[in-house]
């Protein structure tokens, strides 16, 4: 016999298990029993208990997915070490037929004869041996001749969320099928079980790739038609096939059952030898799991009292029953839902209402809110869209319609700000896709930009050849802040300390100015220019590490700039922050009005950073200059319209710029909330008004989870595109924003929406 293949199916949406499974994270993804997601079990059924090919009955799967969860699944593949021969990714969700017919059609060109066997990436199926050689007996039979064969399970209850197949006469080594049935109300249920002639639709069926193609030919000619078309046009980038989107949006929507199962004529059925079932319900999840002596199956920190029979799944929250029996609680993703185990099939209903709800909220201001902004789409979508898989490293920008903007250039601090961005989120407890997004982003940066000299490059080209491998000062900072945050969330740390290491030993070795204290802008930068900016994002990586590390020697190095701060940077006569100097600190008198350009978006990042310093050593006096900075930066540079902090200004508040980029505001939040811990009296309202002003005019945006970047006085969008580089600023402010806020109410410092869960964590 030839061998199978597997073709495994991984759009389900799982709404039956909401909120647990997302748009963005289905029940496949997550780990319900065992300590691997659904999907790795499902691809492990196929592999040798040997690990060894030579007689391996099965060959490499194909995998049919949502191009939305395109970045999930290979990091998924990446974590279950599943190695798919292909990749199928569908524009769009068509139902299942149009899916298995672009299957179809793909391995029907790569070869007729080979036999095909599409399954559930979300069915529970213990006996891995009794599994391989049901699909084995099927296989044995479609070989032989033009026919579909299903694997029907033997029911052991009366269910009515499941299909039927009724069999018919006996054939090799099952029965030819007399009909498939719609989900039973429970009398039907009662007599299919008792009358034995009915297995459970498990959705697995066996063919000869050349027969099922005869049968969507013959049975829907038009969805073969653009699903072959959608194969022939797709976009292929190594192993992924991006099916082409008008070709295979122009198939129906229809399921399979009702487009082939049901309607062909040669179908048989195979009894399966191994226990099943779907996990599609709660009651489900709860029938399997481990329980405790009153029935009670807990996940996370939830207690009982007088309950028992409960499903309790806790993450975001600790969850208390006391005197309640027979239901489900599941508190995750910002969501609770209490429903009782025998009526699952509502749990569809609450999810609709609950998105309804939702959409009539208001944003502003509402931590729930910005922290499902970030959990639920900005953290997904740049994981999805941000990266470069084809010249690696992340695009420098994209389009508002999600597309890599037509930029020339990459510059390495962009991939260096992603790696801090994805390390803080997992060390709040997002795990979602974040490791497979360091991978991608950590691996690239030092495979590629360390310089044969030392120190990091700076400019990549489009294609991610080196473009400019000047060692610039302050790309060399944001690789020290993407270290520390990698150490922070325990990712990659001793590789991660290595590189910091050298990084900083680079620096004091070829950039550091040990007669003018500081650092140079960087090699064969001019010698009387220096800049403000490297040194703040210095101190802002060494604070990092400090807190990654405990060792003092970081604050040592802090030190240096704070003193810096204080004989330089800060202007006591204006209270205003000096951006350009000459090669000894000093400002020139007269110099030309771009030069003496202050920035408030810098001083309500000063602001933070120097309250963070002062946490960690007292410092005389640097709290009053950062309360200067921030009152400075209120009163002056911002537009009266909008409310948005001004991209620049002169020192006495005229010549106010006329356009307001997106990170000035996300400063100015952070500064708000670090004002806020003092006691300061306006900057509650601060705190809501930057809120606000970043909701209603920049992440309000064109995709929910992206940005415009920059709008004018008046509020219209100035920016062409969506840099990366701003996500840095945002999640900064936006995580500050939630955990701060979580910390007022609950008097404890908690992580974002998804808290950590030992299930989800990284090995």
């Amino acid at each position: 016999m030839e061998k199978i293949r597997p073709v495994i199916l991984c759009g389900g949406a799982g709404s039956r298990l909401w909120p647990m499974s997302r748009a963005t994270r289905p029940k496949q993804f997550h780990s319900l029993y065992g300590k691997s997601s659904l999907l790795s079990q499902t691809a492990g059924r196929f592999v040798q208990p040997d690990n060894t090919d030579a007689d391996n009955a099965f060959s490499q799967p194909l995998i049919l997915c949502s191009a939305d969860l395109g970045s999930v699944l290979a990091s998924e593949c990446l974590a279950g070490q599943i190695d798919p021969s292909a990749v199928l990714l569908e524009p769009e969700m068509r139902d299942t037929a149009p899916a298995i017919a672009a299957a179809t059609a793909f391995l029907f060109r790569e070869n007729p004869s080979q036999l095909m066997f599409v399954v559930p990436s979300d069915a529970m199926i213990l006996d891995k041996k009794r599994f391989r050689d049901s699909a084995i007996r099927a296989g044995r039979v479609a070989q032989g001749q033009d026919i579909i064969m299903t694997i029907g399970v033997v029911p052991d209850r009366p269910e009515t969320q499941y299909g039927y197949i009724e069999r018919h006469e006996p054939m090799a080594d099952g029965w030819s099928v007399k009909q498939f049935r719609e989900k039973p109300d429970r009398a039907t249920a009662n007599h299919y079980y008792e009358s034995g002639d009915f297995f459970w639709n498990a959705g697995m069926f066996m063919a000869r790739a050349e027969y099922m193609a005869k049968e969507f030919e013959r049975l829907q000619p038009e969805i073969w038609h653009h699903a072959c078309e959608a194969v022939e046009k797709a976009e292929i980038d190594g192993n992924n096939l991006l099916l082409n989107q008008g070709e295979f949006s122009a198939c129906e929507k229809v399921s399979m059952d009702y487009a082939i199962m049901e309607r062909t004529h040669s179908i048989g059925v195979v009894p399966a030898e191994f226990a099943w079932d779907d996990l599609g319900s709660w009651s489900q999840l709860h029938a399997h799991a481990l329980k405790d002596d009153q029935g009670n199956a807990i996940k996370g920190g939830s207690v009982t009292v007088a309950s028992h029979n409960n499903f309790v799944r806790s993450v975001d929250a600790t969850v208390a029953l006391a005197g309640v029996n027979d239901l489900a609680v599941v508190a995750e993703d910002g969501a609770v839902l209490v429903v009782p185990l025998s009526q699952g099939q509502l749990v569809k209903s609450a999810k609709e209402e609950m998105e309804k709800l939702k959409a009539s909220q208001p944003v502003f201001g509402d931590r729930d809110a910005v922290r499902d902004w970030l959990v639920s789409n900005a953290l997904p979508y740049w994981a999805k869209n941000g990266l470069d898989h084809q010249h690696g490293g992340v695009h420098e920008a994209l389009t508002f319609s999600g597309q890599p903007a037509s930029h020339d250039v990459k510059r390495l601090r962009v991939l260096a700000r992603q790696i801090y961005v994805y390390s803080h989120a997992m060390k709040l407890g997002w795990y979602e896709d974040a490791s497979g997004v360091l991978d991608h982003c950590f691996n690239h940066l030092v495979k590629t930009g360390w310089h044969p000299d030392g120190g990091w490059i700076h400019l990549y080209n489009r294609d991610g050849t080196v473009r400019d491998d000047t060692r610039d000062t302050y790309d060399q900072c944001f690789v020290l802040l993407a270290c520390a945050w990698m150490m922070q969330a325990g990712y990659r740390p001793s590789e991660a300390r290595d590189w910091a290491d050298r990084t900083i030993a680079f620096m004091d070795a070829e950039l550091s100015d040990p007669e003018h204290g500081g650092f140079h802008e960087g090699l064969a930068a001019k010698p009387d220019l220096r800049r403000t900016n490297p040194h703040m994002h210095y101190l802002e990586a060494m604070l990092a590490l400090f807190e990654a590390t405990g060792e003092e020697t970081y604050l040592d190095r802090a030190d240096t700039i704070i003193a810096l701060f204080e004989n330089s940077f800060f202007d006591g006569s204006t209270s205003m922050l000096r951006e350009h100097f000459n090669g000894n600190w000093k400002t020139h008198a007269g110099q030309d009005p771009v030069l003496r350009r202050v920035e408030p978006g810098h001083h309500y990042e000063w602001v933070s950073l120097l309250m963070s310093y002062h946490g960690f050593r007292e410092k005389q006096g640097l709290k009053e200059k950062a309360l200067s900075l921030y009152a400075s930066a209120s009163a002056f540079g911002h537009h009266a319209e909008t409310g948005a902090a001004a991209d620049y200004m002169q020192p006495d508040g005229s010549q106010v710029a006329e356009n307001a980029r997106c990170w000035p505001q996300t400063e100015r939040l952070k500064a708000a909330i670090a004002m806020e811990q003092q006691g300061v009296a306006r900057a509650s309202a601060d705190r809501k008004s930057a809120v606000s002003v970043l909701f209603r005019h920049y992440l309000d945006g064109p995709v929910y989870g992206g940005w415009y970047d920059r709008i004018n006085s008046s509020g219209r969008v100035t920016a062409p595109d969506m840099p990366s580089s701003t996500f840095y600023h945002v999640f900064n402010a936006l995580a500050d924003h939630v955990i701060t806020g979580d910390a007022e109410q609950a008097g404890v410092s908690s992580p974002l929406a998804i808290r950590p869960d030992t299930d989800k964590r990284p090995d």
